[in-house]
C-alpha cells in the first residue's frame, strides 16, 4: 500500500515537473507583452500629445480671422473718427 502511494506521489510530481517548462515559456511571453503594452503606451503618449499640439494650432488658425477682422474693424473706426475730425 505504501509502495503504491509513493509511485502515485513520483508520477503527481513528474506530471508536474514535465508542466513547469510551459509556465516558463507562460513567463517568457508575459515578458514579451508587457514590453508590447509598454511600447503601446509610449507611443499612445506621444499620439496624445502631437494630437493636443496639432488642436491648438487649428484653433489658432480658426480664431485668427475673427482676430484680425475685429482689428480691420477697429481700424476702420479709427479712419472714420479721424475723417469726422478733419472734417
Amino acid at each position: 500500500m505504501d509502495i503504491k502511494l509513493k509511485e502515485e506521489n513520483i508520477q503527481d510530481l513528474e506530471g508536474k515537473c514535465q508542466e513547469l517548462p510551459k509556465y516558463k515559456n507562460n513567463e517568457k511571453d508575459t515578458e514579451v507583452l508587457m514590453l508590447a503594452l509598454s511600447a503601446m503606451k509610449e507611443k499612445t503618449l506621444h499620439l496624445e500629445n502631437s494630437l493636443s499640439a496639432e488642436t491648438r494650432i487649428k484653433l489658432d488658425l480658426l480664431s485668427a480671422p475673427g482676430d484680425a477682422k475685429r482689428q480691420m474693424e477697429t481700424a476702420q473706426g479709427q479712419i472714420h473718427q479721424r475723417d469726422q475730425e478733419m472734417a
